[in-house]
């Protein structure tokens, strides 16, 4: 009995002995499996990446051989065997962008930067190449990927920056170039042109006098300054920068003769104390963009008109043949629809005639047709100045302002010439409107359109139209009062 316990208690022992065993060469057997299976793996993935090295030398050997078709297949070969590996799309894309194919190019650059952070910078060639081809949403999509990464690449915002006023969206533009135009003419100036843009032009000019203090010869600063002080019409300002401009041998500005023009307020400086003052009595009227000292200076003081030539040494042509002949070519260059010339040509007249109306009218017109409205306000002034009794230079003159100053100033003018023509339909009609539209006065309007009706001759070409609107006003208040 005992006997037999020992015994079956020693094959137990054996039992377990033997699997432990087996398991120790199981153990061993499997990781002896693992290890292969990593060296063939290991194997595998060598092999890989010497058949990639292989193509990709391959490729760069046809480049060099300036075959790129030749290695564009093979890549694209490569591409299909392997899937996207960055190495192969990056070469793709530098391949294509070889041979001009800027869409593939700018596509594979974009497929390779999404393939690893390691290659971030692809985005920033797939934005250079999606501006290049106008693509500014896909440009601003990149640059903004790259940035992501790398948002202390100032150069690369000041990019970002000219794709989105590229893309139409100056105002975010303007928001990344401020932060970063320190030290840099080139961003002042782009600033100063976007604040131009928005018509903020006293921004505009400091930014581009900024830009001065680097480079005091800078041509781009010295031409925006000329622009907006034309504009404003800053004669003082305007003699110094021309006259600066014509030093650095600069003589035509987007088809305006320099030297003509600071010609012309010389002259005018010496002859100016007779058309200091516009003899209206209306309130004076400044530009919102104006501080008044800089209105009483630029608008009303010295240079409420300039002249481009006095008279010169008798020639033995009369006054009137001249002006004659200057408005034959003022007629030519109307009708080809130069208006830069008619401009010159009517400056030339008065420069003869100061007291020619038609010449200041005309001049008027032609000046809000290439938008310099500040001169055509003084222009129409003028005119104004030798005939008051005209109703249409009012007319002409309310236009302006309705283009140019807030409608405060509108309606302030407007009510001044009202009083000074009660008994003028057009005027009537006119108050009546700005009732109606910027000071949401519907009674007034009412009244005031009954008075143009009363005032209106038959004929009238309005008068239909007030009528019914009138009824309308009439409808609305029964309405109102069921």
């Amino acid at each position: 009995m005992v006997s037999d316990l020992m015994l079956h208690s020693l094959r137990n022992l054996l039992l377990l002995k033997s699997i432990r065993i087996g398991m120790s060469h199981w153990l061993k057997f499997m990781s002896l499996i693992f290890i292969f299976l990593v060296g063939c793996r290991q194997n595998l993935d060598d092999e890989l990446e010497d058949n990639i090295n292989e193509r990709m030398l391959e490729a760069k050997n046809c480049i060099a051989d300036h075959r790129p078709r030749d290695a564009i297949k093979i890549l694209e070969e490569g591409v299909r065997i392997h899937g996207n590996v960055s190495e192969i799309t990056e070469l793709l894309a530098h391949t294509h962008l070889l041979i001009g194919d800027d869409e593939l190019a700018a596509f594979y650059f974009e497929q390779t930067a999404s393939l690893s952070d390691l290659h971030y910078h692809c985005y920033l060639k797939a934005a250079e190449i999606y501006e290049k081809m106008k693509d500014y949403e896909q440009a601003l999509l990149c640059y903004r990927l790259y940035l992501d990464v790398l948002p202390e690449d100032n150069e690369v915002q000041i990019k970002y920056a000219i794709a989105f006023q590229c893309n139409g969206q100056k105002k975010k533009a303007l928001e990344i170039l401020v932060c970063y135009a320190e030290g840099s003419v080139e961003i002042h100036n782009r600033v100063a042109a976007l604040f131009f843009s928005f018509k903020n032009y006293i921004q505009a000019r400091n930014w581009y006098l900024s830009a001065l203090t680097m480079d005091k010869n800078n041509l781009s600063a010295l031409g925006g300054l000329w622009e907006i002080n034309l504009l404003l019409g800053n004669w003082n300002a305007l003699l110094e920068v021309g006259t600066k401009l014509l030093a650095l041998g600069k003589n035509f500005l987007k088809g305006i003769s320099i030297s003509d023009m600071v010609d012309a307020i010389k002259i005018f400086q010496k002859t100016s104390n007779e058309l200091k003052n516009v003899d209206l009595n209306l309130k004076k009227i400044t530009l919102p963009i104006l501080s008044t000292d800089e209105a009483n200076a630029s608008v009303w003081g010295e240079g409420s008109v300039i002249f481009q030539e006095t008279h010169t040494a008798e020639t033995g042509v009369t006054k009137q043949e001249k002006i004659t002949v200057l408005n034959g070519e003022v007629e030519k260059a109307r009708l080809r629809g130069d208006c830069e010339e008619a401009i010159s040509m009517l400056w030339k007249i008065l420069s003869v005639d100061r007291r020619d109306v038609k010449a200041w009218v005309e001049l008027t017109e032609c000046l809000q047709k290439v938008n310099r409205y500040a001169i055509a306000e003084m222009a129409i002034q003028e005119a104004i100045k030798f005939k008051p009794e005209c109703v249409d230079f009012y007319m002409t003159y309310l236009d302006i302002v309705l283009c140019t100053h807030s409608s405060a100033d509108y309606i302030r003018l407007l009510k001044d010439i009202k009083h000074r023509f009660p008994k003028n339909p057009e005027i009537r009609l006119r108050w009546a409107s700005a009732q109606e539209i910027y000071m949401d006065d519907a009674v007034g309007a009412k009244h005031s359109y009954e008075k143009f009706l009363n005032l209106a001759p038959t004929n009238h070409p309005e008068i239909l139209r007030i009528e019914h609107l009138l009824q309308a006003y009439g409808k609305e208040e029964n309405d109102g009062k069921k």
